[in-house]
């Protein structure tokens, strides 16, 4: 036996998969608007939101186990449940995402399957923008062999369940992340998040529990709420900057700030805290000002944050894309980590959102055609 949750039924009588040749599925890539760093703390809040751009996955019936990634150039990888895991016969450290996600899925008796991934979080060119490929595609991963692998007289499984294996296992190959990936491909829409705590998680998978044990109970700490309706004329602008970030260097800064200054830090969560419960309050009130102004202050309390742990969350090409926000009459902040990477910006109005994109090309900063998707995970198409 391997160490997974499973979402098939282990022993059932067909062990194989379960009434279906092909599923097709597609697990949408996100967007941070507010709260991030703060959120990796206790009851800290952040907004999240899942975009039109996928990780799909075709999942077939076959005579072996196998694995493609046409984006990494990889092509029916042989691979093969054992004790305690998945071995693949091409050790491919870009698969280990993967990995973890079929740990996590599947249970005994399951026939082979073919698993193909493709992603448009990414360009063809190979640029990337920090949209949350790995966990798009590890909600896939899991999604499609649940849906796959249940029994026909049993219901598709819950985002709760998908959610909580998709974490487990992104964060079992990543070994930190506060899971607001995981949900907003989960989920999809504009959530408000909390995180389930990885200083958690890894203790409970360090003492030893399972993966049924942890999916099968509440999580401290994890909470996810759509946020509806939103004003009509809410519109979300991308702006890239063409420079790549490095979040793991900027979380060490971090630690070490919280570390020594431990003041500094709290000083951080609670401008953070208000800001998103503003910007929350502000979206779901259709009140304009009060948004726009959360996402100012959110990106200040950033700026701040940078400057007293010597890491440049706001870049220059940020600045310029918050300066240009502010122009058109909108909003803008770092998207993530910061450092480089995407910034985003709120604005009200079409008008004012083509303004913006005026601007940003004026500024050196390239427009993403980035609409948010209000679903989450989703099955597209299934061949009995």
């Amino acid at each position: 036996m391997y160490a997974g949750a499973g979402c098939a039924l282990a022993g059932h009588p067909t062990g194989g998969l379960i009434n279906l040749q092909e599923l097709e599925l597609r697990a949408p890539g996100k967007l941070m608007i507010a709260g991030e760093y703060a959120v990796l703390e206790p009851h800290q809040p952040a907004v999240v939101v899942a975009i039109e751009r996928y990780v799909r996955a075709r999942l077939r019936r076959s005579d072996a186990w196998a694995v493609s990634v046409p984006a990494f150039g990889l092509y029916d990888v042989p691979f093969s449940p054992v004790m305690g895991g998945i071995h693949f016969a091409n050790p491919d450290p870009r698969l280990r995402f993967v990995q973890e996600a079929l740990v996590v899925a599947l249970s005994e008796n399951v026939a082979p399957f073919s698993l193909e991934l493709h992603s448009d979080l990414e360009e063809s060119d190979g640029r990337k923008f920090g949209l949350g490929g790995s966990a798009a595609a590890v909600v896939a991963t899991v999604a499609a062999v649940c849906h796959a692998t249940r029994p026909s007289h049993e219901t598709p499984p819950s985002a709760e369940k998908i959610f909580k294996l998709s974490a487990v296992a992104h964060f079992r190959a990543q070994g930190s992340g506060s899971g607001a990936d995981i949900a907003a491909s989960t989920y999809g829409g504009w959530l408000r998040y909390t995180s389930f705590q990885p200083r958690w998680l890894a203790a409970r998978l360090a003492r030893g529990d399972t993966v049924q044990e942890l999916v099968s109970e509440p999580w401290p700490f994890f909470s996810v709420e759509r946020l509806s309706p939103l004003p009509r004329d809410l519109q979300l602008c991308v702006g890239w900057t063409g420079e790549p970030a490095s979040t793991a260097h900027m979380l060490r800064r971090i630690d070490v700030l919280k570390e020594e200054e431990p003041h500094v830090f709290e000083a951080f969560l609670v401008e953070s805290h208000r800001a998103v419960e503003h910007l929350t309050a502000g979206l779901q009130s259709a009140n304009r000002h009060r948004a726009l102004e959360a996402v100012t202050r959110n990106a200040a309390a950033l700026r701040k944050l940078g400057q007293e742990a010597g890491i440049p969350i706001e870049t220059p090409a940020l600045e310029r894309l918050v300066a240009a926000a502010e122009e058109a009459g909108g909003a803008g902040k770092p998207s993530g980590a910061g450092g480089g990477d995407c910034g985003i910006a709120l604005i009200f109005g079409e008008r004012e959102a083509a303004r913006l994109s005026v601007l940003w090309r004026e500024a050196g900063l390239v427009p993403l055609q980035l609409t948010p998707q209000d679903a989450g995970v989703v099955v597209s198409r299934v061949i009995p």
